[in-house]
């Protein structure tokens, strides 16, 4: 039953739970990140009845699945906290439709864990079992706790398509924690179970649904190999790389690949969510992962089965946590960690947009101003050029900054490295255009250079409408 027997009057069909809990609600939040964990009944009540959610307030815990994006795609969501993954979500931002802020990792589960708003109605969250102590979770713990303490009531899908994955938790009350308890990545200082008031607990329902890959991301480019070689030749030479450092790749598939090319063994990763491939490399490439969540790329689906039928094997190597732990600055500090970061474009002086594309949000700020304001070195990372190279990713001027010049060591394309440390801006532009720039836009970008004049942080707004109109 995987629940415990005074539970057992809790569990209800799908029906059910919408007449008598989630009918004409105001507020709801799904746990799941990464296009993990994410639950898979509860999101059909809402495509099936549209219009008794009108103007519901949607969180959820990062980025969903293309399933869950089409169960609520004729919701009229009012107010969306705090990741898009899908088209339709984006366009309603970006049109107005819907209300939307874009929090970091961190500052959104702070947020929720300080009762700064209205308590939100209903969490829903997959599980594998619920016991006398607690709930134990998925394959994602992302802002689960968070939400389940911001919400009146709770949901739980247990998934009986997973094993029970006892073990594989460390789950800590935000208020709790000091980044001095970390002495290791692998550290445990939590409970491995979610511990709630279970008085909470407003239905449980059963699920058999498989995991789907991550919505929010797409395939390597095709610069992957260069791109990789550069990062792994920056942190031999540059920062005399070893692997007792820890270290974050981002997420997608270009984290993804840069393990693949990794010259390194026993690597430490202290990161926001990881691929399930990297489990393969656990006892060579990989010797410590800490993660929030473990998502599934497209065609990597054999490594996620692999990993919950063989979960037991890594259970002193592979640590799931809350993402605010994952995401936290002091944490992140204490650790030392080297942050490799990715980005839609950058500027000539280093700054970095990760969220929108000109004025239009894509997905979210996510964890990246999280660990590059504290990571101990900072490498902004991504190919050179975008849409099969016709546009340049750096650019005279962003239209959004996510991630300041200053906080930013280094660039990494697949043309070369830029080592920016105690330089100006002046310097730093001169050494990203001549080590970064795709060769079809270098000679542009030096032409803008010598239209700067004086200032600290120069620019020439004409130049910067001619270099966009073209």
């Amino acid at each position: 039953m995987r629940i415990p027997p005074k539970l057992e009057s809790k569990v209800m069909d799908p029906e059910d739970v919408f007449k008598k809990i989630l009918k004409n609600k105001k507020s709801i939040a799904f746990g799941g990140m990464g296009g993990q964990s994410v639950p898979k009944i509860i999101p059909l009540i809402f495509k099936e009845h549209p219009q008794y959610f009108k103007g519901i307030q949607v969180y959820s815990g990062g980025g969903m699945t293309k399933s869950f994006d089409d169960a609520m795609r004729n919701i009229e969501i009012s107010r969306r906290f705090y990741y898009l993954s899908d088209k339709k979500s984006r366009d309603d931002v970006n049109n107005g439709k819907t209300m939307m802020m874009d929090y970091s990792v961190y500052k959104y589960s702070k947020l929720l864990s300080l009762n700064s708003m209205d308590k939100i109605d209903v969490a829903v969250l997959e599980a594998t079992e619920v016991n006398s102590k607690g709930i134990i979770l998925s394959l994602s713990v992302d802002a689960t706790p968070a939400l389940c303490n911001a919400s009146k009531k709770i949901i739980i899908e247990i998934n009986r398509s997973k094993p029970v994955l006892t073990g594989l938790h460390d789950i800590t009350d935000i208020n709790s924690v000091r980044e001095h308890q970390f002495k290791k990545i692998i550290s445990r200082i939590g409970k491995r179970e979610l511990r709630i008031n279970q008085n909470k607990i407003a239905a449980i329902i059963y699920s058999d649904g498989s995991e789907e890959s991550a919505a929010s991301y797409g395939k390597p480019p095709e610069e992957i190999n260069s791109i990789a070689e550069n990062i792994w030749c920056m942190l031999d030479e540059k920062i005399k790389f070893k692997n007792t450092m820890p270290v974050q790749v981002g997420a997608g598939s270009i984290a993804s690949s840069l393990i693949d090319k990794s010259p390194f063994n026993d690597l430490k990763i202290w990161c926001e969510i990881a691929p399930a491939r990297w489990t393969e490399y656990i006892g060579h490439k990989i010797k410590y992962i800490s993660a929030s969540a473990i998502y599934t790329l497209q065609g990597d689906e054999v490594y996620t089965k692999k990993f919950m039928e063989n979960y037991l094997d890594y259970s002193g190597n592979i640590v799931l946590r809350p993402n605010y732990i994952t995401n936290s600055p002091d944490i992140i500090s204490g650790l030392v960690v080297i942050v490799l970061q990715q980005a839609i474009e950058i500027d000539i002086f280093g700054s970095a947009n990760v969220s929108h594309i000109r004025e239009n949000i894509y997905n979210g700020v996510g964890g990246s101003i999280d660990f590059c304001s504290s990571g101990k070195y900072v490498a902004i990372v991504m190919p050179s050029t975008a849409m099969n190279g016709k546009i340049s990713r750096i650019v005279p001027m962003l239209s959004c900054v996510d991630i300041p010049r200053m906080l930013v060591d280094f660039v990494v394309t697949e043309i070369g490295i830029a080592d920016l440390r105690w330089k100006d801006p002046r310097e730093r532009a001169v050494e990203i255009i001549k080590n970064c720039v795709h060769p079809n836009f270098k000679d542009s970008l030096l032409r803008y250079m010598n239209y700067l004049n004086a200032g600290h942080l120069p620019y020439n707004i004409n130049e910067i409408i001619k270099w966009n109109k073209n």
